[in-house]
């Protein structure tokens, strides 16, 4: 008995110091951050959903998703640089202004060109947003969407992840009762004014999010800092190649998942059962399944992110901690996608109870959004392996064959299964790239030390 009690306390005692270390500890903090994220971004929908009309929601969804993928298109890939990175710099600070500073100005650029020429680049949005009062407004959101994942990154970059999740919490909580403000503020006011108050509650806790961890967050792990306009070429430098391609990759790679509610929005009414639903309702169900279905994709995601973070520490045990990581994700995966499976129509159900039909149009999209995460599994071991021995190529190339293969086979889906056929495209999308990364990455990370970039002159 004795024996037993002692093997179950050393047993114990063991499992407790690798979920205080740094890999488990920052895995953990980020995929509480999704999953906070998620479960509180239903509440906004769920609220929203109280005071506003799927319609209204549709449209301001595929601007805000516009708008992150401007953000991402701003960064440059140097925000997943940064973690590589920012561990070797002599100057933290320097670096981390110089990121947002580079990025903002882009963003800037973007943002205006996307926002004056809607007719152009968005027909389906000219009626809500292609207003001359709008401009300053998508102009700050686009800047805030662009400052957040850097913040995030250099966070995650000196192993503080828990302050990623603090600027998440901070996030999903404050735009909870805000489209409640807006809808009592605006009252029964045109379509295009209800839209705004979607996209302002979104957009007003976002902002809010950011400014706190740079002013208050941030410089109490990375001493020094103060967030200021800044621009160190010098120590930009080293990392801009290896941003670049993780740029390029994360592009490419976006416009697979944030350009879809695009495809959706310009597409054709369905009919479920005896009920019409607009272009514009079948986006934010199609959302609502991409939202609930993150929480699945989140788990690798975190993991290897962690990962990612420990092995660009110096003498990093990459072997190790690599079978640890891919461990925890297969622990939490396995369930998770057989209970999404089950749930899914419920949860739905949950969402859009006053209007059924949607409910029954997302479910079958859900689902099959849930397997999605077994390539995303796959390719997040294997890109991370990538980027761990600072590869651009095969990032990029992965990328063009994941999105290249999800917009095609999605245009056609979409037309000939509704989203339920999209959904089946993300899947057939992350596949696709798999066999080539797999092939690249090639065998497990090593133990080598890798020796710090050196300052350009």
């Amino acid at each position: 008995m004795d024996l037993t009690r002692d093997r179950v306390v050393r047993f114990v005692g063991k499992a407790w110091d690798q979920v205080k270390s740094p890999l488990y500890r920052n895995a953990f903090y980020i995929m509480l951050a999704y999953l906070v994220g998620q479960v509180l971004g239903l509440a906004f929908w769920v609220v929203a959903y109280r005071f506003y009309t799927p319609n209204d929601a549709g449209y301001a969804i595929a601007m805000v998703n516009t708008l992150t993928f401007l953000a991402g298109v701003a960064t440059l890939g140097m925000p997943t640089a940064i973690v590589r990175f920012l561990p070797e710099t002599d100057d933290p600070p320097a670096l981390v202004n110089s990121v947002m500073t580079v990025s903002g100005v882009i963003v800037f650029a973007l943002s205006l060109a996307f926002t004056v020429g809607v007719p152009i680049w968005a027909p389906g949005l000219v009626v809500q947003f292609w207003r001359p009062e709008y401009v300053p407004i998508v102009i700050l959101t686009a800047m805030a969407y662009t400052f957040g994942p850097i913040l995030d990154q250099a966070a995650v970059a000196v192993r503080r992840a828990d302050l990623y999740f603090w600027r998440i919490v901070i996030f999903s909580v404050t735009k909870i009762p805000l489209p409640v403000v807006f809808a009592l503020w605006l009252g029964d006011a045109l379509g295009r004014i209800r839209v705004l108050g979607i996209y302002m509650s979104w957009s007003i806790a976002f902002g809010a999010s950011v400014l706190v961890p740079a002013f208050l967050f941030l410089p109490r792990v990375i001493r020094g800092y103060r967030p200021r306009p800044r621009l160190s070429r010098r120590r930009l430098r080293p990392m801009f190649a290896f941003s670049l391609g993780n740029w390029i990759a994360g592009v490419i790679a976006s416009a697979g998942t944030l350009l879809l509610p695009l495809l959706i929005i310009n597409s054709h009414p369905v009919i479920v059962g005896a009920t019409t639903i607009l272009s514009s309702q079948s986006t934010a169900v199609y959302y609502a399944a991409t939202v609930v279905a993150g929480s699945l994709a989140a788990i690798p995601a975190s993991t290897m992110t962690s990962l990612y973070a420990e092995a660009s520490q110096r003498n990093a045990e990459r072997r190790r901690d690599e079978r640890r990581a891919i461990s925890l994700s297969i622990a939490l995966l396995v369930p998770g996608i057989i209970a999404l499976w089950f749930l899914a129509g419920p949860l739905l159900r949950i969402l859009f109870d006053l209007n059924p039909p949607l409910a029954d149009l997302g479910t079958p999209a859900l689902r099959v959004l849930g397997l999605a995460s077994i390539p995303i599994f796959l390719n997040a071991i294997f890109g991370t392996r990538v980027r761990i021995r600072k590869q651009v190529t095969p990032l990029i190339v992965s990328a063009v064959i994941l999105t290249s293969t999800t917009l095609v086979v999605g245009y056609l889906f979409l037309t000939w299964f509704g989203i339920a056929g999209l959904a089946w495209a993300v899947v057939i999308g992350n596949a696709a790239s798999t066999p080539y990364l797999l092939a690249v990455a090639g065998k497990p990370i090593e133990d080598e030390t890798i020796e710090p970039a050196p300052l350009a002159p």
